[in-house]
């Protein structure tokens, strides 16, 4: 007996090009949310729904312009947050998930066309794979700007698609691709190479501004890459890429020796990265190598560099050995709350002059006690809201480890703690130890657990406060900062660490830390999201 009270799936709006065209002159265009829910309604019906392949494909060709528009639009809900994504912003990225999954979905089903006895559809079966590919890959790029690595699945699906392609003698058939591509002509081999590319770039790692710079060098450059059956000749200039179509992982420098083994050969590639490089270092705009006029240097000298050697060279070079950790990590973040634990649990206060009969003060307790008779109220982090988090370290060595310059420590995903970012200053202790370190995250990445990848600074960090020097500065407040000492040994000068703002070369700023000092600023060593990082010399 059937169920009266389940409703049936909802049929599409159009069945046909004709019914689309139309119902697009209706639709909301500029309104990205709502046209989210209408494509994804749209696409969900139409991929249930049995149509003609040629009729299929027409209405997915008018759909898959104003899609890519909508999610353009749409991804500025959730790309470039702190991490783990807040619950509204988590919804709208996996909603561009689905969107995508249901473009690519539509044209599969016209693929499936292209293996029976319809000639339209044979003469179609370049463009079919093609944007079936470019979908996914789309879909990839919005994965990697959230700080995630694609699911076995997309990688299955993805080898899938292209063996299809292969298979059918169409994999470097050029068709033109306006969404994707602009005035460029796309292949599915090229959109295949593309998302090997991606997943080579290790993109988690990088601001949103040099992802979108990689993403559109990969689209670009794929061309250049040959997907080839068999092994090519490897050359220390140009070490292909490996990668196992039957398989559902990416393309890595490990070779498979398998019927589905396919080596993307980077020799032209390497040639035209190396060239771009070598005009780079003698002062070559980027703008006039075609990298694009947004890009800057030396942010795109750097990054092109290290999308070299991940592509063409083997992957990059480590800069500091690592090693498995086990154990468990503190962990703060907020320049307030770092400023409160790296000072022993003191919270700042602004420096007045009654802070010299305080320190006079303190000097007759040292005198009188031996110590500061100085409350420590051990709730004020919680009052104040300062997160101080348990990271526990994992002994997979893969997974979490440490080096002489960072760590890489992981926390469960339903953990409660502070959402971060990227280039955001943080302080640790490692292991057992008691002393904070100050440092800042260089990449986030979430899967089963949400790991973070940091760079620690040099030396033992004093809490200090710090305003401008002068007359000028007279009713300037004073702000938290951090005094770091020189490490001759790996030719590391005396550093301070402030607030974005603060650095000027040669500005003198006041200092106090138990008693007034100046200090004049030298040159900057780094530049976060919320910390500048300069060498000083006392003033």
């Amino acid at each position: 007996m059937t169920d009266a009270s389940a409703s049936p799936e909802p049929a599409p709006s159009f069945a046909t090009a004709a019914e689309c065209r139309t119902w697009l002159g209706t639709a909301p265009l500029t309104d990205a949310a709502q046209m989210m829910a209408l494509f994804l309604r749209e696409l969900k019906a139409l991929n249930r729904a049995t149509l003609a392949a040629a009729e299929r494909l027409e209405i997915l060709e008018l759909l898959r312009g104003p899609i890519y528009e909508t999610q353009d639009d749409f991804s500025k809900r959730f790309v470039g947050k702190l991490q783990p994504l807040a619950a509204a912003e988590q919804a709208s990225y996996e909603a561009s998930c689905a969107l995508w999954h249901g473009l690519a979905s539509g044209y599969m089903r016209c693929a499936e066309a292209c293996f029976t006895h319809d000639a339209q559809m044979k003469a179609k079966s370049a463009l079919v794979h093609e944007r079936a590919l470019t979908a996914l890959v789309a879909q990839q790029i919005g994965t990697h700007r959230v700080s995630r690595g694609p699911a076995d699945e997309h990688w299955r699906v993805l080898h899938q698609i292209y063996a299809a392609a292969e298979q059918l003698g169409v994999a470097t058939y050029e068709v033109a691709d306006a969404p994707h591509l602009g005035k460029l002509r796309g292949t599915p081999q090229a959109a295949y190479v593309e998302a090997m590319l991606l997943s080579a770039a290790n993109l988690h790692e990088h601001s949103q501004r040099q992802i979108g710079w990689a993403a559109r060098w990969a689209r670009r450059w794929a061309p250049k890459v040959r997907v080839l059956a068999t092994a090519p000749d490897v050359s220390a200039q140009a070490i292909p890429l490996c990668v196992d179509v039957a398989s559902d992982v990416p393309a890595g420098y490990k070779p498979f020796a398998t019927p589905g083994a396919r080596w993307l050969e980077t020799a032209e590639l390497r040639r035209s990265l190396k060239k771009r490089l070598v005009l780079l270092s003698q002062g070559e705009a980027p703008a006039k190598l075609n990298l694009g006029e947004d890009c800057t240097q030396p942010a795109s000298e750097q990054l092109l560099n290290l999308l070299y050697q991940r592509w063409c060279k083997g992957a990059a070079v480590r800069g500091a050995e690592r090693r498995s950790a086990s154990g468990s990590c503190r962990f703060a973040a907020g320049f307030d709350g770092i400023h409160y634990y790296v000072a022993g649990h003191r919270p700042f206060k602004q420096v007045a002059p009654t802070d010299l009969r305080s320190l006079r003060r303190e000097q007759e307790e040292i005198a009188t006690f031996g110590r500061v008779a100085t409350h420590r109220d051990e709730n004020f982090s919680e009052q104040a809201g300062y997160a101080l988090e348990q990271w526990q370290m994992e002994e997979n060595w893969h997974m979490v480890n440490t080096s002489s310059t960072g760590l890489r420590i992981s926390r469960a995903l339903a953990q409660a703690g502070a959402r971060l970012g990227l280039r955001q200053l943080v302080a640790v202790t490692p292991g057992d130890g008691q002393d904070w370190l100050l440092g800042c995250i260089r990449w986030t990445l979430v899967g089963e657990r949400f790991e973070i990848g940091l760079n620690l600074f040099p030396g033992r960090p004093q809490a200090i406060a710090l305003r401008g020097a002068g007359l000028a500065a007279a009713n300037e407040a004073y702000r938290p900062g951090f005094l770091l000492p020189a490490v001759p040994a790996i030719k590391q000068e005396a550093c301070v660490v402030m607030a974005i703002g603060l650095f000027k070369q040669g500005r003198v700023l006041d200092t106090f830390a138990g008693q007034p000092g100046r200090l004049r600023l030298k040159h900057i060593v780094e530049r976060g999201a919320d910390f500048e990082r300069a060498a000083y010399e006392p003033a």
